[in-house]
């Protein structure tokens, strides 16, 4: 049977790969995708195969909230931010999705809903329509779980109770990942499934102008797309750069620097270091010894799937959270970001001076294929009816 599913996202630029395991799935077992999202994913949804339906807007591209959020998260620290973004920013967002979605889904009537964690107006709009919801954990997961009884049900409660719905819940959860890797206490209700990547994410490394050296270990820098995007972070993220680049200037080694838009704006520190604006980095992430990191859930994933030992630099959102789980099973180190050229580059020396980590991340790749495929047929049957809560609160 094939099943019309419908999968939404909200627009943080690296969001769509973020749902790869759900949509990638899907389409193999034949059924028919449409992602609905904010105008900005058009290209990337098309690219991978899937159908194409506006729904939000791109509101996070708006300068002014990035700066409001940026002086938040410079004056008050990561655990403001998030109370900030996702029990304020969010819900705000939540009526235009919802009503969008209820307006596209009366006439598409979708089998299965299969949300981002992390996007309100979906879960409000299949309840509304009685259409079977599951939430795919985008990295967000235990960020939302852990702020949802405080800051996001709260500041959902007057959406729901205009469209007649109980008190907000998070939906059942999907993991691309085991989860206790992230989740200090994984709802009973969250399932962890196999985590896929499109072929062309895969494709081998290829970049004119980079000359590996084979006898030296290679270190891949990246800080993600988020802190890049935001106006009110580039300046971080940039300062960042700058020291990993002097750090690994010191060491006798390679390094390819991936730094999206700020790329012009660093000239490299050494021969033997290449900036570049973006690189295929499942692939790259084979060859390299080290992966300095911002600790995104793609990224991580990324790089026990290459079993590359990571140098975590959380900046933002989940990021901190994930940078100290990995740092604490041994799957590499974690720095603060404000940590200086020196301290980053004694931490990429023990990491490429040392195979334990290494050995961690090869036993953290066999856990994560063991983990099983997932069934969008199955997916559908569980989730008709009513469905049990992620989160607190009562279902409705």
């Amino acid at each position: 049977m094939t099943l019309r599913t419908a999968v939404t996202a909200e627009p943080i630029p690296s969001h769509v790969s973020a749902l790869d395991y759900v949509v990638g799935p899907a389409l193999g077992q034949g059924h028919h995708v449409t992602v609905y999202a904010p105008p900005m994913f058009r290209r990337e949804v098309r690219r991978r195969r899937a159908d194409f339906r506006a729904a939000g807007v791109n509101w996070t591209c708006d300068p002014g909230l990035q700066r409001a959020a940026g002086r938040v998260w410079r004056s008050q620290g990561n655990a403001a931010f998030n109370r900030y973004v996702f029990g304020r920013l969010w819900p705000r967002q939540a009526a235009v999705k919802a009503r969008d979605l209820i307006g596209a889904w009366r006439r598409d009537r979708p089998d299965l809903v299969i949300a981002e964690c992390s996007d309100p107006g979906a879960h409000l709009a299949a309840r509304v329509l009685r259409l079977p919801l599951v939430a795919a954990d985008n990295g967000l997961g235990p960020v939302l779980v852990d702020l949802w009884d405080t800051h996001v049900a709260p500041a959902l409660l007057p959406l729901y109770e205009r469209y007649g719905q109980d008190s907000p819940t998070l939906p059942p959860m999907l993991s691309p990942a085991p989860l206790p890797w992230f989740f200090p206490a994984p709802p009973a209700s969250a399932r962890a499934v196999r985590r896929t990547l499109p072929a062309f994410r895969t494709a081998p490394f290829r970049h004119p102008g980079v000359a590996l050296r084979p006898s030296r270990p290679l270190v891949y820098v990246s800080l993600g797309t988020l802190a890049t995007a935001m106006s009110g972070l580039r300046t971080v993220a940039e300062g960042v750069y700058r020291e990993v680049m002097a750090a690994v200037r010191a060491l006798d080694c390679d390094a390819i620097v991936s730094a999206g838009d700020l790329a012009p704006r660093l000239p490299s520190a050494g021969p033997h270091i290449t900036v570049v604006t973006r690189v295929p980095q499942p692939a790259l992430l084979h060859r390299a010894g080290a992966f300095v990191t911002h600790a995104g859930r793609a990224s991580l994933l990324d790089a026990v799937q290459a079993a590359t030992p990571v140098l975590s630099m959380g900046v933002l959102a989940d990021q901190p959270g994930n940078a100290a789980a990995f740092s604490g099973r041994g799957l590499g180190r974690s720095l603060d970001v404000t940590a200086g050229r020196d301290e980053i580059a004694g931490a990429l020396s023990a990491l490429l001076g040392t195979s334990r980590h290494a050995t961690a991340m090869r036993a953290a790749r066999a856990e994560l294929s063991r983990l099983p495929p997932l069934d969008l047929a199955a997916l559908r049957d569980g989730a008709t009816g009513p469905v049990p809560a992620c989160g607190g609160g009562s279902a409705g």
